[in-house]
């Protein structure tokens, strides 16, 4: 056991290299060299943040040819790589877990087995675990005393019942803090002087308690649309005879939080294809999110809370890198009208500045010529929910059957046939491709999920994603700019595995043509 402890917490207090690459500061020596002075100038404005991040890489690794009204259009693809070690196609094909993909990015390797059969992988899988099952079975002091935590959820989620599970952790994020000032345990917050090993298990327990206040209060908000009439005492029940069921089955956190989500205990295809999305998303470079994580760590925030919830507000904005917000409410707008008018509607609104869910602010998804960007993320996260469709295991009801239709048509119109900016009417016509959350809105209608839901998932994995931001940042405070780009070692080079160009064609294949979610 002693032995155990030891390498538990030689584990925790592990960092990864720091990337050494300095582009900025190379390029004033070069310049320096060369006299030119004028050039070295402008790179000193620069030169308080040389750094590159060495957690995360989606170069441009494949390329795909596909039939787009008649043109042939090249797709030029992302990839996914983290810390160097870990690739998309590697997680899409491996069956890897959640626990395996987040401590490659944390830790910059891969868990291994170790002395006295000392599994890391196991061990990190057990902590996440034991931090997320404990909050149903904890008590806090909040304005009307001491009490079961699920049970202020219940209160909360009874009396807000038309709040997102976003709200309700922001909420019990802000009793948590004030219960440890009553409490006179002091914030120690995120800073370059705590112990890394501490700071990082804080970061995980405090990150999977929001977790499963908001995982419960989605559940508990969906057994109220079913029957109003519940009381707390009836959520309370309902809710831990779930997460207590899960875990007698040996569910992990992550497989009960996808059945908290779907208001019913996930099944094998329901699982795989919510844990897909859900690794995918742990961690997505430099986005606003992202960002909001690096600048609290650099301003060594003194409230772990807080440099969660900061992110998350940043996360849950209407229009964050995707808007999956955004694109509900278009749709919902758009069940409004006939079909015609929603042709109009759908060209229009790309015609003012740009469709919901496509294109991106960092790379070049939008374009007249026969070469585009493509974020590969939205056909990873479908690929398994039309596979569910095909072989019976998924089946949609009209109405989903009705808004899934409509997020294809954009997708034909944004993308396929794209459209023609008046003015421009000798030009080809400009396209549009999906992001990540094109994919994640088509996955989660198909599944049932609630529209007030569907940044849970993402804020679930993305979190462990501040978290290797704020080991970084709190190594080289430096480094955070708007763009990260990635040191060289991390970037993917081996372009042979077909994995990922495969799943994209054959998604666009599907959406290009008839009833893509219907069974083929």
């Amino acid at each position: 056991m002693a032995q155990k402890i030891a390498a538990m917490r030689q584990m925790f207090s592990e960092l990864p290299e720091t990337s050494i690459y300095s582009p900025v500061t190379d390029a004033l020596q070069s310049a320096g060299q060369l006299d030119e002075q004028d050039i070295a100038n402008v790179l000193k404005a620069f030169s308080t943040m040389p750094q590159s991040t060495n957690v995360f890489a989606n170069p441009v690794l494949h390329r795909a040819k596909v039939d787009c009204d008649g043109t042939d259009i090249t797709l030029n693809i992302r990839s996914f790589a983290l810390r160097g070690v870990l690739q998309e196609s590697e997680i899409v094909t491996g069956g890897l877990t959640p626990a395996y993909v987040i401590f490659v990015g944390l830790f910059g390797r891969k868990p291994e087995k170790v002395q006295d059969g000392f599994d890391e992988e196991e061990v990190f899988r057990a902590l996440i675990n034991r931090k997320f099952y404990r909050v149903s079975r904890g008590i806090r002091e909040d304005t009307s005393g001491r009490r079961a935590l699920i049970k202020q959820v219940a209160n909360f989620v009874q009396t807000f019942p038309e709040s997102g599970p976003e709200l309700a952790i922001q909420h019990f994020s802000t009793l948590r803090k004030a219960n440890r000032a009553k409490n006179g345990i002091p914030e120690r917050g995120l800073n370059d002087e705590r112990r890394e090993g501490r700071l990082l298990l804080q970061m995980i327990g405090t990150h999977m308690e929001n977790v499963a206040v908001g995982a419960m209060s989605a559940y508990m908000r969906g057994l109220l649309d079913r029957n109003p009439n519940l009381t707390s005492e009836q959520l309370v029940h309902q809710t831990d005879a779930l997460i207590t069921d899960e875990e007698s089955a040996g569910k992990t956190a992550f497989q009960t939080c996808y059945s908290l989500l779907l208001g019913h205990r996930a099944n094998d295809v329901e699982n795989k294809a919510l844990e897909r999305m859900g690794i995918i998303q742990t961690h997505h470079g430099s986005a606003g999110s992202n960002m909001v994580a690096r600048y609290m760590a650099t301003l060594h925030t003194p409230s772990v809370s807080d440099f969660l919830t900061a992110a998350h507000m940043n996360l849950d904005g209407d229009r964050h890198f995707g808007a999956i917000h955004d694109i509900t409410h278009f749709i919902n707008a758009l069940e409004q009208l006939s079909p015609d008018k929603q042709e109009a509607a759908i060209r229009n609104e790309m015609l003012e500045g740009g469709i919901p869910t496509f294109g991106h602010p960092e790379i070049a998804a939008a374009g007249r010529v026969d070469e585009i960007q493509q974020d590969p993320r939205p056909a990873i996260y479908i690929e398994p929910v039309l596979q569910a469709i095909d072989s019976g295991d998924l089946t949609l009801n009209d109405k989903q059957k009705q808004r899934l239709g409509m997020i294809q048509r954009i997708y034909q119109i944004a993308f396929v046939e794209g459209v023609i900016k008046p003015g421009r009417e000798n030009d080809p016509p400009l396209r549009l491709t999906p992001n990540t959350d094109f994919g994640g809105w088509a996955a989660q209608e198909a599944l049932g999920i609630h529209e007030l839901d569907r940044t849970l998932l993402t804020y679930i994995f993305r979190g462990f994603g501040w978290m290797m931001d704020a080991r970084e940042q709190l190594q080289d405070r430096h480094i955070i700019r708007p763009v990260i780009p990635p040191d060289p070692q991390i970037i993917p080079t081996d372009s042979s595995d077909s994995t990922i160009p495969d799943i994209v064609v054959s998604t666009h294949n599907r959406l290009v043509q008839g009833d893509a979610f219907s069974a083929h």
